[in-house]
């Protein structure tokens, strides 16, 4: 037997999958169902490429080929002839006779997106201009959506340029920024009803995280859609029965794994009550979802291809990412169960057959290249008049208990009264911005202001258009009682009305209501229209080291009494430290900061007030309820004490 297929067969064999396999050309092994008999324009569009590709971070030299018909022995063409081009992201139109494409061509500084006939003929640029364009999509009403690191915005974690939503015209004309997430947005697809579903990257602070999301076309109404805490999804697909298929992972910026079947009638899986095979089945469970070594291989770009048929780019066992060799495969999905609460669907790849492999390049992204259904259009709610929005939230007090925070009591009284939620915005990280903003995970962020919270748990609050917010809610001293680790955003005109809780339990059928007829949405939204220059921007370097600096340094410093912990020293001098990652920032702003966030002893809990001993001892609660607000030496104006606390909620920035 030849080495490719015994190891293929091998495979199949450990992932109890029937072993039928063959050579190139050999007919049977395609799906029946697939194996065209009479001349058809359906066929495959793929990428192949001589490297790698991992979220739009590639640029491997490609092209576009077409396979037709859809069987191992159907002829593959080329639909480009590029050289030392990189291409990538194709889809195809509605009428099946047209493919965007993602392409920088030798010699051009960016990648744009173009247009091609499926023939290889009518070849033209669509969009242009500064950044890099990725992932472009037909959309209902005739224009494209795409992903671009135009704006020139850094994400949160390794400071790159992050990919936004993006839609235009199909002359290129009236390019518009419709998604306004910190890092990055990628991979979109539209749903049966029109919504576009696509996978977020969101890291605030600790948090780090890939869920889906969706969207309407023009940026509003965007929610989460799918996703716990401790898993990601790449490249999600809707799948002919309306739930979803995609890439199953553990990895931050890893897209390989398994293949994994969500199943949205059991709800967003966040939390994920129940356990996870409740919300999502892994239907290749032997493939590991933690990144290279892949003893059974790794998939990516799963895409039904009509009726239960499934096209995917798998590679071949591999020790490494620079050792996989991905091609495509065909297979289908057998279910068991009705998918009822009383009789739970349950997933399984019924069979798994190969297609294509050139073993000299990877095999990507194929595209049924034929005719699809047209979803209806979603009209536009965005008023380009105005330049705000309106969030309305119906009720702080419900509230899951599934991400470590406190749940809020409706009619508490004392500490723990809540009548106020502070709102807060993003402020972005741009290219060439020294990285010495924070000691700790942290972004830049600022104050916008604070609202009322109403009595039943209701706020109303009009807020900058496209600008990343988040809020807490806040206890009777100022404290944040509950901070929301997600931004949210609203376009101009539009009146989201999605916030039924606070992080709130999420079943099957949507969070449940609480309070259907909240109080705020009766009352004017309270005004946070506010232009940036007139946002607080509360820092170490300008705020609270000044204040160290006259009312604390002089009792804490090297040497000094361990205080507070048994076995430290709080040295809040000026002296120049290096962080855990190497960077030099005043040794008072390192103690402070929360610098290597799970260390024992640390004086901050960023962005937690109400966790950190630091306001604890500035407020005299908490730990020190009882022994009065520190110091006592020099004591802290009421001002100077609630800028300590809006600092630490705010992520305890240097600058």
């Amino acid at each position: 037997m030849p080495k490719r297929i015994q190891r293929i067969a091998t495979w199949a064999a450990a992932l109890l999958l029937p072993a039928l396999v063959c050579l190139p050309g050999c007919r049977q092994s395609a799906p029946d169902d697939l194996i065209q008999n009479e001349p058809t324009t359906d066929a495959l569009v793929f990428v192949k490429t001589t490297g790698t590709e991992t979220l739009n971070k590639s640029w491997a030299y490609g092209n576009l080929y077409k396979l037709s018909p859809i069987a191992p022995d159907g002829i593959v063409t080329p639909i480009t002839n590029f050289t030392g081009a990189t291409v990538s992201d194709p889809a195809v139109s509605f009428d099946g006779k047209k493919i965007l494409f993602s392409l920088r061509r030798s010699g051009d500084a960016h990648r744009n997106i173009w247009e091609i006939d499926a023939d290889g003929a009518n070849l033209r640029q669509v969009t242009g201009g500064g950044g890099d364009d990725f992932d472009p999509l037909y959309l209902p009403d005739g224009r494209i959506m795409f992903t671009s690191d135009r704006d020139q915005e850094m994400d949160e974690y390794n400071h790159a340029l992050a990919e936004h939503l993006y839609t235009c015209d199909m002359d290129g004309s009236n390019v518009e920024r419709v998604s306004f997430n910190q890092s990055d947005d990628f991979d979109p697809t539209v749903l049966a009803d029109g919504r576009i579903l696509y996978t977020r990257w969101e890291h605030f602070g600790t948090m780090n995280r890939f869920p889906l999301f969706f969207t309407h076309p023009d940026g509003s109404g965007t929610f989460h859609m799918f996703g716990p805490h401790e898993r990601n999804f790449f490249h999600p697909q809707p799948t002919p029965d309306g739930r979803i298929i995609a890439i199953e992972s553990t990895m931050i910026l890893g897209d390989a794994g398994p293949l994994a079947v969500l199943k949205l009638e059991n709800g967003p899986a966040d939390p994920a009550m129940g356990g996870y095979a409740t919300h999502w089945d892994v239907v290749t469970p032997q493939v590991n979802n933690n990144g290279e070594p892949w003893p059974y291989g790794s998939f990516k770009y799963p895409m039904p291809i009509g009726g239960n048929q499934y096209v995917v780019s798998y590679s071949l066992p591999a020790a490494t990412e620079q050792d996989v060799d991905y091609g495509l495969y065909t297979f289908t999905l057998e279910q068991s169960g009705s998918g009822t609460p009383s009789d739970p669907a349950t997933f399984t790849v019924a069979k798994m057959q190969f297609l294509y492999n050139d073993p000299t390049t990877n095999e990507y992204d194929a595209q049924l290249l034929a005719p699809h259904p047209k979803p209806p259009v979603i009209p536009s709610l965005v008023d380009h008049s105005v330049d705000y929005g309106i969030f309305l939230g119906q009720d702080v007090f419900n509230r899951g208990t599934n991400d470590g925070q406190e749940v809020p009591i409706k009619g508490a009284i004392g500490l723990n009264h809540i009548d106020s939620i502070a709102v807060i915005a993003a402020r972005p990280t741009a290219p060439g911005e020294a990285n010495d903003f924070s000691a700790n995970e942290f972004e830049k962020r600022a104050l916008i202001g604070f609202a009322p919270v109403q009595s039943d748990g209701s706020f109303r609050i009009k807020v900058p258009a496209d600008t990343p917010i988040s809020f807490a809610t806040l206890d009777s001293a100022g404290r944040g009682f509950v901070v929301k680790r997600t931004h949210l955003a609203v376009r101009p005109g539009e009146q989201f009305t999605k916030c039924v809780g606070c992080h709130e339990d999420r079943v099957a059928g949507g969070p449940i209501p609480t309070n259907p007829n909240p109080m705020a949405a009766m009352l004017p939204a309270h005004d946070l229209d506010i232009p940036k220059a007139n946002w607080m921007i509360i820092n170490y370097e300008s705020t609270i080291g000044p204040i160290v600096a006259a009312k604390c340094a002089s009792c804490h410093y090297a040497g000094c009494d361990t205080v507070p912990a048994a076995g430290t020293t709080l040295d809040l001098s000026a002296v120049p430290d290096t962080t855990t990652e190497m960077r030099i920032f005043p040794r008072g702003y390192i103690n402070l900061s929360g610098n290597g966030m799970m260390a024992a002893h640390q004086v901050v809990d960023p962005p937690f007030p109400r966790r950190s001993i630091l306001i604890d001892y500035v407020l005299g609660l908490g730990s020190q309820a009882g022994r009065g607000p520190h110091p006592t030496a020099a004591t802290l104006t009421p001002q100077e004490k609630r800028e300590f606390n809006l600092w630490v909620m705010l992520g305890a920035q240097y600058k």
